[in-house]
Order: C-alpha cells, then structure tokens, then sequence
C-alpha cells in the first residue's frame, strides 16, 4: 500500500536532529526474519464480513506486503485498502512492547493454538488450521468446541523478544466477525494480557499504534497526505477521513474507518476506557523507536509533552489536559497522520489478566460509521449473545461448455440459535462478474411451508447462462425465517474463494471425440413394491468413474420452529404401510398441537391434547409411531410452546462403495432433485401410467388419444378399445364403443367426444364423411403407480469417460483461436492484481481433443512455443509469451495441434 522505510539515526531519546519532510512515503513492510519460533509463526485473513484484514500472531494487524492480503480493504475485494499498520503496545515505563519497527519487532509467537504445517492462524471455519492435537483451542465448561462469530480467529504471542528486558507478558489474541449486514462493517478483536512472570508491574499501558491511509495505493500517488482524524470521547472512537475522493481507488470514493475500545479493565469498579490519544505525522513516528518516547505518548507523559520534541506528540488545546488530541489542528488541507489510542494506567499482578476488547469499523459516510459504531458496542455489551443466521453450506461445482454446474451440502439445516432456535428456512445462490466485489441473486430455494416462496429445497443448480472463457464466482447462503423481533437473518456470502461456500468456475469448450462420465446400471433392488423410477444425473468428473452407490430410505424427526427440547422417536408398526410423506405437528399451545400430513395438504386433527411430559401418537394408517418425550430436567423455556413446529420427515440414504455415506437422513419428498456431496443428483419418477398404445385391428380413419384425470383409480391392466359399429342421427354420424372388461360397452360416441374409465380419459376422432366400420381395434396397457416405502432400495453406478478417435479425428477443423486476431487486449483477461494493474495477456485454443501438443512457429517456421494438452475439457490458455517467457509481438503465427491420429494446422495474428 506504501512507504519505503526510511532508517533514521537517533543518537538518544529527547535530542533529535531536525529532518527534511519527505515527498514520497512508499513505505514497504517487509523485514528480514530470525528463525527464532519460526515454526510458531503464522498468519491468517479474516474475510467474511465487509472488511478483508490479513494479520500475524507477532503483534501486527496488517500485512506486510500487500501481496500477502488485505490491509483493512473495504469494501471487501474493493481494491480499497485503508490500513497500513496497527500494532500492538504494551508499555511500563522504560520498557514498551511494540512490533511496530521491524529491526526490534519484541511481539513473537507462541506455539501450540495452530496447525504449524498450515503456517494459518487458527480459524473457526477452517479446522486444518488448528493444533492437531488440540483442536480448536477455545472450549466451553463442558470441553465443547466455542465459536462465537461466524468467522473466529485465536492467536498468542509473547515479549520474549523483548530488546530491554523480557517482562513475561503474554497476549492472548481473539478476533470475531459476522457476516451478517447488521455487523458487516466491523472487525472485533479481543486481547487478553497475562502476567506470566513473578512481578508486579505498575502503570501499565494498552495502546492501539494505528496508520490509516485514506485513498492511498501501493506505488500510486502520495492520496495519504490529505488525511483528517477526530475522535468521539463516548464512543472511545477514533476515526480517519479525507476529502472523500481519491485518483487511487477505481470508484474515486473514500469512506471513514475507525478504531474503538470497547470494554477495558475495570478500576475500583469502572472502566477506563480510551484514556489518552495522541496523533502525530508519519514521519514522526519514524523517530520515536525508543521506550521513553512511546510510554510517553502512551500515558501523556508531562516529560514528553515539555521536551523538545513534545510537539511532534501533543497537539492539545488544553495544557491542563494533554491527554487528548485536539483534532482541529489538523490543517483543512489534511496531513499524512497516524494515531495512538491507549488506555491505563493498570497494575498487573503475577498470574493475573487483563481483557480488552476493541474493533475495527468503517462506513462510506461518517452516519454510517457511526450507526456500526453503536452495533459495535451493543455487541460487546450483550456479550456477543446475538441472533446468528444458519451455518454455511459447502459449495463445490464443475465446468463445461457454457455451464456451471453447482452442488452443496445440507448442514445449515440443522442450526440452532438460541433467540430463534431451529428455524431454518432456505438457501440463496449468487454469481459474481467481478472477482467477488459484487454479486446478483440467482436461484432461491425453501421450505415448503407457511414462510417464503414455498419453492422446494434443493441442493444443486446448473447456470447456462454463463460465457465460455470468462471467470464466474458463486457462493451459495442458509437463511432463516425471522419472526415478529428479528428479521431474518442470511449466513455470509463468501467474499473470498477460501470460503467454504464460494467457488470460481470458468466454462470450457467440450473436448472433441470425449463422452463424459455417466451414469450407468440403474437398478431397482426389488427389496419393497415401488414401481417409481430412479433417475441418476452426474457432473463429469473422472474421480466419480467406478464408483457403485446404494440409495434407501428411513424417517427422520426435524424441529423446524422453536427452541424446544423435546426428544422424538420414531417407531415402524408396519413398514408396508408407510408412505413417502412429511407430517407436522404445529403446537397451538404448550398443551395442544396439530398434526398435518404436508405432503397431501390435509390436517388429520386439531386440538391433539399434549400432557405434560409428552406423549405417544400413533398414525395407523400409515404404519407409524411418534413418541414425544420432555424430561422432567428440562427447563420450561425448551418445553413446547406456541409455534414450536416437529416435522417427521420421509428422508434418503445414499452411500458410495458400501462405506461412505454422502446423503445422510436427508428429508425427501417425491420428484424433488436430491444432490450428493460428490456431485450425483437423482430423484425418484413415476413410472408412466400409459405404457403402450397400439393399433390391433382395423384400417379405418379413426384416432383416440388417452390421458390420465384420477391416478388414484388406475388400474395395471391391458384394455381393448373396439368399434362395434356406427350410425347417423339427425345427420351428425356416430360410433358404438366397447372397452373389454369396464362399464362401457356399447358407448354412442359423436366425433370429439370423451369417455373414460378406471382414471382415464379417452377422446376419438373420426371423419363423418366416411365412419369407421366395426373392427377397428386399439390396446391400452395401464400401470398404477406404487408409492415407495422405507423397504424400497435402489442401486447405480458410474461409468468412465470414453474417447472416440475417429470422432476426434474428423471434427479437428473445429478447433479455433479465440480471438482472432488478438487485438490489444482479450475480454476474458483478468487483472494481475492492483500492484501490476495490468491484465495477464491470453488467448485461448478450443475445441481441442482431450490429449494433444499445441506447436506454435512463426510465419519463418521458428518454432516459439509448445503447450501439452491433457485435460478433460477442450480448451487451453496461453500468455503470449515465447518458451524463453518474452511477449509476443505483433504479427502472423501458424499453430499446429497434434493429437494421437490426427493434426490440424492453422493461423492466428497478434495486433498490438
């Protein structure tokens, strides 16, 4: 984002020669690094709210270069970084504990809460990031995982570089942030100071060294040297600003970004809070790398504030107070500031900790700060006991030509927050054009219920309307329902592709002569009577290729409403009788409920008495039991209540190689599209009633079609459909019908007329000038429709892709250069990044067999370039650079593409 470090020589603490002003400030973070707990260091981002902070376990709350990951970037994937360092201070007087110069960094990590192979500060949504050995490192009273925001962060780091004299100090780092919009602007750090050593330390200082550059960009023009900084005494809020644009930032807009303490050490009973601030010019800070000089403006020293150099620290209006800044001495034309937030004195005693807590928040606007301010501290006050949307989904999906295919799995189903309790509604799919920075809603699916859209469930969704070549991101989210108190509330949408419920797909051209991977070996296992057909789609992955799947059947109990606690069994009377239904029961009060058949629509009975303790139900018409049990330890908050909603649940099993289950207990209704974890989606179909129509007598111009108007009254039967003659009447002609073995025998049929019989409808055709004779005669075989049970089982496969040569062999002239010529510039190109600001130059070859080698010569047959295709997809990209990695320049070039018994030879221009 900046500044190169400029090294100052001081020759001691209050006598300071007079340095020139510096016109650039592109002050780059990176350090030589020790090897001393090497193995303890690591780093992480946070970067599910709308603030992208990369941060190391060492005392530093920034990257050091901005390669690393964002710097305080907002909005989130903007581009717009605001911070270029926050560090860490903990000072006594004549020993400070800063990370802040990197040739005395005294914060080193401390081992043990990461996984040292993953280098990853430990994260909440990521496990392969915590202590192998001890798993997440913060448990509640009964050793349980606690997570108290959507996205945790846990760290520790010590003095134990310490360059005066190690103190013992250990703290503890805690970050927390949600996705939610009513929290989305903040970053919530936790900092827990422990005294590990046998002294008792006085006047202890906390302090927040922050440098916020407003509208600035790494290499770019110096947009840091217009920055104003207030803060709000109430609030314990500092916050930087400028003139609100920039020539940096794509959009040209700046917004604020603060600093608050939240909650401090209590003294006799009352919190300090933010004690002192103090803002000084960068290139002051440049000079204080010494432990006088940082106590001093940490506690407002009055030694500090009377020496020499006192006015490089103190800018009050108040003699009587230098405690506080006046930020109005600021110029109006702004200044290249940073700022000092501390809050003391304390004394620690051996074994004793000290607990702050503060946040990052920022707004477009100063109102819109503010307002995140304020959630900021209600957050904190209610000790982050705020209602929490669903979990996220995982997301995974395949490319191909023009298509996305997307899949996810259902543990956001079974969240639970305790303002709302279960109250799981839906999921929300999105694509973003632009790398994450925005994104449009695309697919909504929920409950079937009385909430929403009523649209289904469903786990996997194919996007067509995507454009070969150019990157697509999606994140998938679980919503919940809300009530009368809380709006409903939606899991974050990942703002990065390290979230679990975020991808990038760029769609492919088709290999030439490839046939996908495919299902294979439908079977019905005959284990029950269901006729219903099992339909299996795949996504085109080779590592699918053999696999064998089982899928079967159970019921499952789900609280969807409510926080109750109830334990409910389900018991099988009879597994003949049972059905593929869902069932509600809807407490009307805490003594009576109703029970409703979802999938029919149909209440069976209002008004079911429930006792106190619970109670048994039986459904003897559909085979089945559900006990309700409230245990006399429950508490009367999670006994049932008005709203509480139990759903017992037809559900799927789907298992891969008779080991791994990749549908478990997943709620099913009829032709609704289930989609495995692996990609595999199948619903159950039924089979077509009208099996077979045919002609069996009689060459007569005469026509019936047939129809199905009651499934309920089919019969499996073969019918015989027969004119027994014909007549006129009052000039209109007619037909005499018979249907063998029904009601219908001698039916007077005009021309368009129906009849029906056992559901289903029939309607002839017939040309009056000339009516069919007796003989005529058609066949219809019917079949009724068996609803599957829980004894019904199903079995498929998957098959290899395959690769035909010949195909491959004459559909070679397909392959194409895109674009052609190359001009300049190709739409899919994507940027670098913001350092480079420049796209990385391609074309792209498609149609391509799946395995072939690309030669590319000049127009002087010098050959520059070869690219070895394997891939399951028929495109290959291409920087325009030579083998020896220099650009191309303009002109004509011939490629030839060599695949196993075919070549194609073509050419493409390059026009810069």
């Amino acid at each position: 984002m900046k500044k190169i470090l400029y090294i100052w020589l001081v020759l001691f603490a209050f006598h300071i020669s007079n340095l020139n002003a510096q016109n650039s400030k592109d002050k780059e973070r990176i350090d030589e690094q020790n090897t001393k707990s090497i193995l303890d260091r690591a780093g992480g981002t946070h970067d599910v709210s709308n603030i992208g902070l990369f941060f190391e376990n060492r005392g530093k709350l920034y990257p050091r270069t901005i390669t690393w990951g964002p710097s305080g970037e907002y909005p989130i994937n903007s581009g717009k970084h605001y911070i270029y360092r926050i560090n860490q201070y903990v000072g006594i007087p004549g020993n400070v504990i800063q990370s802040r110069f990197t040739n005395n960094e005294e914060w080193e990590a401390i081992g043990g809460f990461h996984n040292s192979d993953t280098a990853r500060i430990a994260f909440s949504d990521d496990p392969n990031s915590w202590n192998s050995e001890k798993g997440w490192p913060i448990k509640d009273s009964e050793g349980n995982d606690l997570f108290i925001s959507d996205q945790d962060s846990y760290s520790a780091f010590s003095d134990s570089g310490n360059t005066v004299k190690i103190l013992g100090l250990q703290m503890n780092q805690t970050g927390y942030v949600f996705g939610s919009n009513f929290a989305k602007n903040i970053i919530f750090f936790k900092f827990e100071i422990t005294n590990n050593s046998q002294n008792i330390y006085d006047s202890l200082y906390f302090g927040l060294h922050s440098d916020i550059d407003v509208g600035d960009a790494s290499g770019g023009l110096p947009e840091y040297a217009d920055d104003k900084v207030d803060f709000i005494v109430d609030k314990n809020l500092v916050y930087f600003y400028d003139d609100g644009i920039t020539s940096e930032w794509s959009d040209g807009k700046t917004g604020y970004f603060g600093i608050m303490f939240l909650k401090t050490p209590e003294i006799n009973g009352n919190q300090l809070g933010l004690t002192d601030f103090h803002y000084m010019l960068y290139n002051d800070d440049e000079i204080s790398d010494f432990d006088s000089v940082q106590y001093g403006f940490m506690s407002s020293s009055t030694s500090l504030y009377n020496s020499s150099i006192g006015n490089k620290y103190f800018h009050v209006s108040n003699s009587s107070n230098i405690h506080f800044d006046d930020p109005s001495q600021v110029p109006s034309s702004g200044m290249d500031l940073l700022a000092h937030l501390s809050s003391g004195p304390y004394t620690i005693n051996p074994g004793d900790t000290l607990v702050y807590y503060t946040a990052i928040v920022a707004g477009e606007n100063f109102d819109e700060l503010n307002n995140y301010a304020d959630v900021a501290k209600n957050a904190v006050d209610a000790n982050f006991n705020l209602p929490k949307p669903p979990s996220r989904p995982t997301l995974s999906g395949t490319a191909s030509d023009f298509k996305a295919t997307l899949y996810w799995n259902d543990i956001s189903e079974t969240s639970y927050d305790k303002f709302s309790g279960y109250d799981f509604e839906g999921y929300r799919l999105y694509r973003s054009k632009d790398n994450g920075l925005t994104w449009t809603q695309i697919a909504d699916f929920d409950l079937v219920n009385s909430e929403g859209e009523n649209t289904g469930l469903q786990y996997s969704y194919i996007d067509t309307t995507i454009v070969n070549g150019f990157e697509y991101w999606y994140s998938v989210t679980a919503y919940d329902k809300g009530n009368s108190n809380i709006e409903s509330l939606e899991s974050p949408i990942g703002n990065t592709l390290d979230a679990i419920n975020t991808i990038s797909i760029i769609p492919r051209s088709e290999a030439i002569g490839r046939t996908a991977v495919s299902v294979s070996n439908i079977q019905n296992l005959n284990t029950g009577n269901t006729n219903y057909n099992l339909e299996v789609f795949v996504v085109d992955n080779e590592l699918l290729a053999s696999n064998e799947y089982t899928t079967d059947f159970t019921f499952i109990s789900r609280k969807e409403s409510g926080d109750l606690a109830t334990e409910v069994n389900i018991i099988i009377n009879d597994t003949t009788l049972t059905k593929p239904y869902k069932y509600s029961l809807t407490f009307t009060s805490e003594s009576t409920f109703d029970l409703k058949n979802e999938t029919i629509d149909s209440v069976y009975r209002s008004g079911y008495n429930y006792p106190f303790g619970g109670r048994t139900l039986n459904i003897s018409s559909d085979g089945i039991k559900i006990e309700m049990i409230d245990l006399d330890e429950t508490a009367d908050e999670f006994r049932p209540e008005n709203g509480d909603v139990i759903t017992i649940n037809f559900a799927m099993n789907v298992i891969k190689n008779n080991s791994e289950k990749i549908i478990e207990n997943r709620p099913y209704s009829l032709n609704q599209l289930q989609t495995t974890t692996d990609g595999i989606s199948l619903r159950l179909t039924p089979p077509e009633i009208i099996q077979n129509i045919s002609r069996i007598g009689g060459t007569d111009n005469v026509e019936i079609e047939f129809e199905v108007i009651d499934e309920n009254a089919i019969l499996d039967n073969l019918y015989i459909i027969s004119i027994e003659g014909n007549g006129e009447s009052d000039g209109n002609g007619f037909v005499l019908l018979s249907v063998e073995n029904t009601e219908i025998q001698l039916d007077t049929l005009y021309n368009g007329e129906i009849f029906s019989f056992d559901g289903i409808q029939g309607t002839i055709s017939f040309s009056e000038n000339s009516l069919p004779n007796a003989g005529n005669r058609f066949s219809l075989e019917t079949i009724k429709p068996i609803l599957p049970n829980i004894l019904d089982s199903f079995s498929f496969g998957i098959a290899n892709s395959s690769i035909d040569y010949s195909q491959e062999k004459s559909n070679m002239n397909k392959i194409k250069v895109v674009p052609n010529p190359y001009i300049v510039a190709s739409l899919w190109e994507p940027e670098f990044g913001e350092l480079r600001k420049e796209p990385l130059r391609q074309i792209q070859f498609i149609n391509l067999p799946s395995e072939c080698t690309i030669y590319i010569f000049t127009i002087d047959a010098d050959l520059i370039k070869t690219i070895n295709h394997s891939s399951t997809n028929g495109t290959e990209v291409w920087d325009l650079r030579t083998e020896s990695g220099r650009e191309l320049a303009s002109g004509i070039y011939i490629y030839v593409v060599q695949a196993k018994d075919a070549e194609f030879k073509e050419r493409f221009a390059i026009i810069k």
